[in-house]
């Protein structure tokens, strides 16, 4: 599976002392981020987390864990300038290359019920749904369904 970012953009590690741009971005993609401790702890270890760069400035990002022969997909954003561009599939096919360096054969999400257009990336990635987590997501109101998906 080949990655194509189109010119002018770097895909690049996301460091444990340069992630202040990618948690930044994090914070603008999701109504209910994570801490800044939480992503912080997310880039040692067993995770692995590369960002997405254009003229400098960090665009997109990804996190991944890996225990085994498994892997999720933590996290997953991108500026919402860029989206609809090719580019959340090109980040989703670096993640899944990058599992297969590291031995993985069988990998992990979950998404917010909502969130079709994520769904169907991840689709068309081969993934699948596995279960339904009633309420899981905190919404403004109420709460909203996670769906789990797998893949391999």
């Amino acid at each position: 599976m080949q990655t194509d970012f189109p010119a002018g953009f770097i895909i690049q590690p996301i460091s444990s002392s340069q992630y202040h741009a990618a948690f930044e971005l994090q914070l603008a993609c999701h109504a209910y981020p994570w801490s800044e401790s939480v992503f912080a702890s997310c880039l040692d270890g067993q995770y692995f987390a590369f960002q997405l760069a254009q003229q400098g400035r960090v665009v997109g990002y990804y996190v991944g864990l890996k225990v085994l022969d498994e892997g999720t997909l933590m996290d997953i954003g991108l500026s919402a300038k860029l989206r609809g561009q090719g580019l959340g599939k090109a980040l989703l096919t670096h993640f899944l290359n990058e599992c297969e360096r590291l031995g993985i054969t069988e990998i992990w999400l979950e998404v917010r019920a909502s969130n079709l257009a994520a769904i169907h990336l991840y689709e068309q990635a081969g993934f699948e749904l596995i279960e339904r987590r009633k309420g899981y997501y905190p919404l403004a109101e109420g709460r909203e369904d996670a769906l789990i998906m797998k893949r391999g």
